[in-house]
């Protein structure tokens, strides 16, 4: 059997999708792919592909297999004419990385992986989606498992 990348995705995708989006949760949505337009929601995720490493010393039949991704959290950094500003688009982006950084932390091992991490330092920046401007936290994981 061959392990799949897609499926520990989709995988990472349920996880955090569960963690981040519904009633007073901190998200409007979470995707398992990039988007092109939020339509208007904030703040958003979307997990994506980003590489993956095989161990070539396998010395079983059982080989190591990281696969690499980035978790990008996007935040409006305010909404004209309501309440909501910057200061309050900063304790989104902070509330959103801390969420994670948590579900991470419970979920290091289980079914669909061996283990599971931040992969580096996260880094923040701002973006412009279909006109309007957010500010984009880019959150690198790893997922390790093995190919039977």
């Amino acid at each position: 059997m061959s392990t799949n990348r897609e499926t520990k995705r989709d995988a990472l995708t349920t996880l955090l999708s569960a963690a981040l989006v519904g009633t007073g949760k901190p998200a409007q949505a979470f995707y398992g792919y990039k988007v092109g337009d939020f339509g208007g929601q904030s703040p958003v995720c979307a997990l994506t592909s980003n590489g993956t490493e095989l161990d070539a010393r396998a010395v079983t039949s059982r080989r190591k297999i990281t696969f690499s991704f980035i978790l990008y959290t996007f935040t409006l950094y305010g909404e004209a004419g309501t309440a909501y500003g910057e200061d309050d688009a900063e304790d989104t982006v902070d509330l959103l990385e801390k969420t994670i950084r948590d579900t991470i932390s419970t979920n290091l091992s289980t079914t669909n992986w061996a283990l599971i991490g931040y992969d580096g330092r996260t880094t923040v920046d701002s973006v412009l989606i279909a006109g309007e401007e957010y500010q984009r936290e880019s959150i690198p994981l790893f997922i390790e498992c093995y190919d039977d």
